[in-house]
């Protein structure tokens, strides 16, 4: 779950997103919505825990998986192998680094001791179901349009693209209760994105995710939260609508249809005050009711 309260966002010291509340429950699948500029990835990377929010609070209940829209796999040796980096979602690479130590150790001096100690380690993984978490992380990769012979490759000679593909399949694998997704899309071809179109209507956790693949919004989700930031010198706010992305263009057509007519009528009801205020704002016997009316005009700009 996310909870998310009275969050402020900056960047460079200028404020962009003010005061924004809102929760994903378990079982939410949400998209996060804005014109492009509108502050929706630096938000993103704020509840992702990238940078730290200006002010507010944002609370993550259980595990939780974050892709950014330009992932880097920090602090994962190149020579690490594609799986093995998958299978770290769960810690499961530990227990092979372990089992990889034994079995050196034993090659070395195969005695009886040794040889016992790997057998009960090896016999403990496959128990405890680690050859078949691994098959599981391979057909996540597989699902995501990784190759095979691309799977045991260190990630090093991986390309840039087949590297976002190892850390989201890491992501997907590792189970969290909240899932936190900037552009998955991104490098996967239609048979990939069918995949894991299919892996997020089928999700039971708590899903929020920035997309433009309109089939993604249109068929993984069931809300979306619109970032309403107009131009550059406004800030941030949100709002919410339930539905498809179909549905909330539906919606949010219809809401600025109406905007837009509270805002020509406040824009007739300013010329009128301003000209009471031009016509007797002079005059000393008018001048308290001009002031009132710039009052006025004041409270609708």
């Amino acid at each position: 779950m996310l909870q998310v309260h009275g969050l402020s966002v900056e960047v460079g010291g200028r404020l962009l997103v003010q005061d924004v509340s809102f929760t994903i429950m378990p079982k939410d699948k949400v998209g996060l919505v804005g014109r492009n500029g509108a502050g929706k990835t630096t938000t993103f990377r704020t509840l992702g825990g990238e940078l730290e929010p200006a002010a507010g609070k944002i609370l993550r209940k259980g595990g939780f998986g974050y892709l950014s829209q330009d992932p880097r796999i920090e602090g994962v040796l190149d020579t690490r192998l594609a799986v093995t980096h998958v299978l770290s979602g769960r810690n499961i690479d530990e227990q092979l680094d372990r089992i990889e130590k034994l079995r050196v150790a034993m090659e070395a001096d195969p005695n009886e001791r040794n040889v016992a100690r790997f057998s009960r380690v090896q016999d403990e993984f496959s128990s405890s179901g680690g050859y078949a978490a691994e098959s599981e992380a391979r057909s996540i990769m597989a699902g995501l349009g990784l190759p095979p012979d691309r799977m045991d490759l260190p990630i090093g000679v991986l390309s840039g693209g087949e590297r976002r593909r190892v850390e989201l399949s890491r992501i997907l694998f590792a189970g969290s209760d909240l899932l936190l997704l900037d552009e998955p899309t991104n490098h996967l071809d239609v048979d990939a994105k069918s995949w894991l179109l299919d892996f997020m209507r089928k999700y039971r956790g708590a899903l929020l995710v920035i997309s433009h693949d309109l089939d993604l919004l249109d068929e993984a989700i069931t809300r979306v939260i619109h970032l309403d930031r107009p131009n550059e010198d406004s800030l941030g706010t949100v709002h919410e609508y339930k539905g498809t992305y179909s549905q909330y263009k539906a919606a949010r057509a219809k809401d600025e249809e109406r905007l837009a007519k509270v805002a020509t009528l406040q824009a007739k009801e300013i010329a009128r005050l301003q000209a009471v205020v031009d016509r007797f704002g002079a005059k000393a016997t008018k001048a308290a009711m001009a002031h009132s009316k710039e009052k006025q005009i004041a409270r609708l700009e």
